[in-house]
């Protein structure tokens, strides 16, 4: 990791930096924060197609294992909106990571010592649900906190490919443990993986984060955070992730059990996870400067397009291991997104405030797929079968595509807006 990390250095000098004394980031919080992102991946990054196939092997029906699952989206999304307000609140950030990664490790930890019952089951996910809506707002915040908005692009980029290269590592370990010590033991990783995150973001040293320009300038002008529901292109942009996710969020887990369904392997279906995270990674960092010189518009609207491409090409894979090979599209609209949508929000948010209640707004709506996604994938799939699935999400990704090709600005054109004028705005 540290000589992956000081390969970094040439291209982060040149950039500003939110550090109140005028310095650079220093390699150890850069490292910090870096690590903050590997080890939230590789505390999560696996769980759903392993969490399938362990309810799966204690008799759940394919109904249930959605409903499961969703209830995991039901936690984030109930408390993502409130847990942006909480990151623009709340001025020590690390303090929230380290709690949230605490409380998703014990969630997922003891999963394997309790009775696989609705009950038990149902209650960890949705209580572990709740933790991770954290992660989204508190990490961008640390981020904008560490180098400010003329190096954030670059750096989300960098703390994206060490989240993706993290769910490579975790797909990697989650092969082996499957494969000898049985899906329960993807459990034990989690617990580990976010033990070790919730202490690594203590390496991001307290006087390098600016906890002001964290909320996007909030202290330029006092605005609430409900006022960024009055801008067009948020409420376009908030229905095209929507859409967007509703679409996404069940295929991962529905390829896994597709794999199931055509012969595979358990320990194959963990390949779904690590064939698009090795597109991930350089996609994700690639996206970082791209945002700069192309614009966030036209790299955002390859990972919408992408979407219903990929959906679509499962009805044409007739062995599992075609599936996995299809599965790397994954990697180009998740490297992308996963970077672009914190820089649309750091446009639109910029003198204003509220970035973090924006951020958690995205992932409220990103939430939304979490929760309905799978609920309607397990109904669909219980009664249609596997093609009319994916038929029918390819179809709510064509839809989300479309909205945010026609109706959504390029939001590095719009300029900040005058303290003054939010400020009326805001009365």
């Amino acid at each position: 990791m540290n000589g992956g990390v000081l390969a970094l250095t040439p291209c982060m000098m040149q950039r500003t930096t939110s550090d109140p004394s005028g310095n650079p980031p220093s390699r150890r919080s850069r490292l910090g924060l870096n690590a903050a992102n590997f080890f939230q991946a590789e505390a999560v990054g696996v769980v759903l197609p392993i969490l399938n196939t362990f309810l799966k092997e204690a008799h759940w029906r394919y109904d249930e294992i959605g409903l499961a699952t969703a209830l995991l989206g039901l936690g984030t999304l109930l408390f993502q909106t409130p847990a942006g307000v909480l990151v623009d609140r709340f001025k020590n950030r690390r303090l929230l990571f380290f709690a949230a990664s605490i409380a998703v490790g014990l969630c997922f930890g003891v999963i394997p010592f309790v009775p696989r019952t609705a009950v038990w089951i149902d209650s960890l996910l949705f209580l572990s649900g709740v933790a991770q809506s954290i992660f989204i707002p508190v990490l961008g915040a640390l981020a904008l906190a560490l180098v400010g908005y003329k190096a954030l692009n670059r750096t989300l980029g960098e703390n994206q490919g060490w989240n993706h290269a993290g769910n490579i590592v975790a797909a990697l370990l989650a092969f082996v443990a499957v494969r000898y010590f049985g899906s329960a033991s993807i459990f034990y990783s989690v617990a580990i993986a976010s033990l070790v995150g919730a202490f690594s973001v203590y390496w991001i040293r307290r006087e390098e984060l600016n906890e002001e320009i964290a909320s996007g300038d909030g202290s330029k002008a006092e605005v609430k955070w409900n006022t960024i529901l009055r801008d067009r292109p948020v409420l376009f942009l908030l229905a095209a992730v929507a859409l967007f996710h509703l679409a996404n969020a069940p295929i991962l887990p529905v390829t896994a059990l597709y794999i199931k369904q055509l012969g595979g392997s358990s320990e194959l279906t963990t390949f779904t996870v690590l064939s698009a995270q090795l597109v991930m990674v350089p996609v994700a960092w690639a996206t970082g400067r791209l945002c700069d010189s192309w614009g966030r518009k036209p790299i955002m609207a390859v990972a919408f397009w992408v979407l219903p491409i990929r959906i679509l090409s499962y009805t044409l894979a007739h062995n599992p291991h075609m599936v996995v090979f299809l599965q790397a599209l994954d990697g180009i609209g998740a490297g992308i997104y996963s970077v672009a949508i914190v820089a649309f929000a750091a446009d639109l948010t910029r003198g204003k405030g509220q970035f973090n209640s924006l951020l958690g707004l995205f992932a409220t709506a990103q939430a939304i797929g979490g929760v309905v996604g799978p609920i309607v994938s397990g109904l669909v799939l219980q009664h249609f079968g596997f093609n009319m699935t994916f038929i029918g999400f390819a179809t709510l990704a064509l839809l989300a595509a479309a909205i945010f090709q026609m109706l959504v600005p390029d939001t590095q054109s719009i300029k900040p807006a005058s303290a003054a004028s939010l400020g009326g705005a805001a009365a």
